[in-house]
């Protein structure tokens, strides 16, 4: 099913999946660039606040990778034990 046109999938639960799995591949190429780059500390150096701050500052720029590695960013630190 890689490659295959999501709006094309018949089964829900299919779509669902390939949907987070095409997803979570687009957050992990984000992340790994922004790695390279120099960023990270959002788990331990980076205050909850300044995450919010900057997930906010992405939700108005419309990058949708950006806002869930921001709102995963968030969450874990809101939910340290899952």
């Amino acid at each position: 099913m890689k490659g295959s046109d999501i709006r094309k999938i018949v089964s829900e639960f299919e779509a669902d999946e390939m949907g987070v799995d095409r997803f979570t591949v687009a957050m992990r190429r984000k992340l790994t660039k922004k790695r390279k780059e120099g960023r990270g500390g959002w788990n331990n150096d980076c205050r909850i606040e300044t995450l919010l701050a900057m997930l906010h500052e992405h939700a108005g720029k419309g990058d949708m990778v950006d806002i869930a590695n921001f709102a995963m960013m968030v969450w874990n630190r809101e939910n340290p034990n899952g």
